[in-house]
């Protein structure tokens, strides 16, 4: 007859186990989900315009006229996504690499190699 285990014991293994996997696993678009601007005066401006803010989600962003897809996204270090976005920028179709860095309230996106700083908006 096998020993038995204390049901405390596996519970505990399992919240170990589960709290190492949600530290490991990968990032959740929460991360870097949101809406960004250049200036938090832009944050309200309607999309019709030049300096509206930027809309990003786990499947892409839209900023104005231009709105891109990603694909394969991937998280490549602590608060780093990296992968490509194929953009239609006024109409005008084009792909990008494309690299997201969130430190506190500010975003970097670098699109091939070229970067902006964005301001995470209230």
């Amino acid at each position: 007859m096998p020993a038995r285990r204390h049901p405390m014991i596996n519970a505990a293994a399992v919240v170990v186990g589960l709290g190492f996997a949600i530290a490991n696993g990968p990032a959740h678009a929460a991360d870097y989900a949101g809406t960004w601007a250049a200036d938090l005066a832009n944050c309200k401006t309607p999309q019709e315009q030049a300096d509206a803010p930027l809309v990003l989600s786990s499947k892409g962003y839209d900023q104005h006229e231009t709105h891109c897809t990603f694909s394969g996204l991937k998280q490549s270090g602590a608060g780093e996504w990296a992968g490509k976005a194929a953009c239609s920028v006024e109409g005008d179709s084009q792909s990008f690499d494309v690299k997201l860095t969130v430190s506190g309230d500010t975003l970097t996106l670098t699109e091939d190699g070229a970067s902006r700083d964005l301001l995470r908006c209230p």
